[in-house]
């Protein structure tokens, strides 16, 4: 039978006690024995001292030294005696009881102590107790009587071994006693700890033998209950877990099969831009199979791709970009960073943990938006010829009607007068309309251009200081006219950048333009910044704000932002498309940040070293 460690050192402990009982008890009736013994023999020996000093007073007088000695032998039959001697006035032994001559340490002494009682040690013989009493009080002599101090620690002894062993009897019955009464405890604590044991192993189908009415029958009792409620709990967590998991396979499963049969292709990396997911589209169209692709880096598929993917893993906003896929395919893909929102507060994973890339295939709607481009920009020309001769035309005959005319009628009359105004009016509403369809026409022809590659690019090293306050220039008028505050922030010493001037200030003159269009009253400013390798041009605006489901429109060709049924359109919305195909070809991009109500903001980003189309100045895109 196995005893708890607990109770071992319990019973440790008790021994350890009763040990330190027994040996203070012990001590101290052994130190009370020895002093009680002295201060006997301190008073039997006065007692006999005086006893002796009384009766052989006459003795001495008649120097009787025999009777003097058979007086003083029968002393040394009374326990404790060791020795009597009798010693004159004068210093001399009369009579003593030491065999067979008195020793000399009693003779250096005896005849300088004189009463009392003093502690004496007798070389060879032991330690005494020396009582001195006078006869006729000193007179006649002294009386000397030793007790054995060695008798006294003799008795001591005997009597501390009577009281250890009956100390020690009680010991050991006190040690079986609790040995037995520790083991009654100590058992079931064994088997209560052993059971512990099992159900932290989860055999929680385990029981317990403990039948006892105390705490220990009542903790067995209450672990019981607890394991056959554990046992149940996870009895239905088991088999919830295993309809949980089922279900998740069964999602997942059903997720996969979504992504695996998407018409777009689907790619997954990691924040080293590793490639941890692709489904069959992207595959066929990269014409990469997907164990090729799987683990390795994005780089594999191009370039441009791999920028793309490296800028939405510095970034939140959803990025864009036109790549080209196998068989003479075009595809556009768009690009998320995956942040640490989307897991549990648990998780370990901080920041960006990589991006999600969807790409579709674009080829039909870009030989559509071809041909329909071509078609545009055919009726484009087609219209531009007629409508600079209505334009002529109506020049002429209102400055004829102006010169002719008009000198000629009476104007004094109210009806020729209002006649007249009206012509005036029509003039100019003629004049206006043919001026918007003409930019109109030159808007188209510019975009059907950068979509077919046909634009001259002019490139050069060119101060963005010097495009934001030409284009600033060219549009003060409707500043002034609007009251409008222009602001502006430069950042100074910026470098230049390798661009088409004309065609930045084209941007900028959209973007000022855009701004006036929906601007009442406040202010626009231009920031012009270096962002790393970059530099970042913003214009914000007070105006009207753009609606959240209208930001990823403005930049498609022909979309404006209000109620176009209701609102005469203040522009052709080709704008924004243009400076976004200016800015792109530049090696940029443009984008915006806006709320209905407090204003937008437009961003654009101008590579520091872009040299497109080598080292000529004049090169076709």
């Amino acid at each position: 039978m196995r005893m708890s460690k607990l109770f071992q050192r319990t019973l440790v402990g008790i021994i350890l006690l009763f040990a330190i009982i027994f040996v203070t008890i012990s001590i101290f009736l052994g130190w009370h024995l020895y002093n009680s013994l002295i201060e006997e023999y301190k008073s039997k020996g006065t007692a006999i001292a005086s006893s002796i000093a009384s009766s052989s007073v006459e003795t001495i007088l008649n120097l009787d030294s025999a009777n003097v000695q058979a007086l003083i032998d029968q002393y040394l039959e009374i326990e404790g005696v060791s020795y009597v001697f009798v010693i004159d006035s004068s210093g001399e032994i009369i009579s003593h009881t030491f065999i067979p001559t008195i020793p000399s340490d009693i003779l250096a002494w005896a005849k300088e102590h004189k009463t009392g009682i003093r502690n004496v040690s007798i070389e060879g013989i032991g330690e005494f107790l020396d009582i001195a009493a006078p006869i006729t009080e000193g007179a006649i002599g002294f009386v000397h009587v030793g007790m054995s101090k060695n008798n006294i620690v003799e008795k001591m002894w005997t009597v501390i071994g009577k009281q250890l062993g009956l100390l020690f009897s009680i010991f050991l019955l006190s040690v079986v006693l609790a040995y037995f009464m520790v083991n009654r405890i100590s058992q079931p604590l064994n088997d209560l700890t052993e059971y512990a044991k099992k159900l932290l192993k989860h055999d929680f189908s385990a029981k317990v033998q403990i039948k006892s009415t105390d705490e220990i029958g009542l903790l067995a009792n209450t672990m019981q209950s607890m394991a056959d409620n554990i046992n149940e709990i996870f009895d239905r967590y088991e088999y919830a877990l295993k309809d949980a998991v089922v279900e998740l396979q069964d999602t997942l499963a059903y997720l996969t099969t979504i992504i695996d049969n998407l018409a777009d292709g689907l790619i997954v990396v990691d924040k080293d831009g590793v490639i941890n997911h692709i489904n069959p589209a992207a595959s066929d169209m990269f014409g990469l199979p997907e164990y090729e692709m799987i683990g390795k880096s994005i780089e594999i598929l191009g370039k441009k791709f791999a920028d793309l993917v490296d800028k939405s893993l510095k970034t939140e906003e959803i990025l864009f970009t036109e790549v080209i896929l196998t068989r003479d395919r075009f595809g556009k893909a768009v690009a998320k960073s995956i942040k640490k929102e989307y897991f549990s507060e648990e998780s370990e994973a901080k920041g960006i943990l990589g991006a999600v890339i969807l790409i579709r295939d674009i080829t039909q709607e870009k030989l559509v938006d071809k041909l329909k481009t071509e078609f545009i920009t055919i009726v484009s020309h087609e219209l531009r010829t007629p409508l600079t001769s209505i334009l002529g035309f109506v020049e002429m005959i209102e400055r004829k009607f102006k010169d002719i005319i008009l000198p000629s009628i009476d104007l004094e009359n109210p009806k020729i007068k209002k006649v007249t105004d009206k012509i005036n009016e029509n003039f100019h509403i003629i004049r206006s309309e043919g001026d918007r369809i003409t930019a109109l026409i030159n808007d188209i022809l510019d975009i059907s251009k950068l979509e077919s590659g046909t634009v001259k690019w002019n490139f050069g090293e060119v101060s963005m200081e010097d495009i934001i306050f030409s284009a600033y220039n060219a549009l003060s008028g409707l500043f002034e006219k609007k009251g409008l505050l222009f602001k502006y922030n430069i950042q100074t010493n910026l470098p230049k950048v390798y661009a088409d001037r004309e065609r930045l200030i084209q941007v900028i003159i959209n973007l000022f333009s855009n701004s006036l269009k929906f601007t009442e009253k406040g202010y626009i400013f231009c920031n012009v910044e270096l962002k790393e390798k970059e530099i970042l041009v913003s214009i914000e605006d007070t105006g009207v704000g753009i609606p959240e489901s209208e930001i990823d429109k403005i930049f498609e060709k022909f979309k404006q932002v209000g109620d176009i049924m209701r609102d005469k359109p203040k522009g052709t919305g080709l704008g924004l498309p243009i400076s976004k195909q200016i800015i792109e070809a530049h090696g940029g991009r443009i984008w915006v940040k806006s709320e209905v109500g407090k204003g937008s903001i437009f961003y654009f980003t101008i590579p520091l070293k872009n040299k497109i189309g080598g080292d000529n100045e004049n090169t076709d895109s």
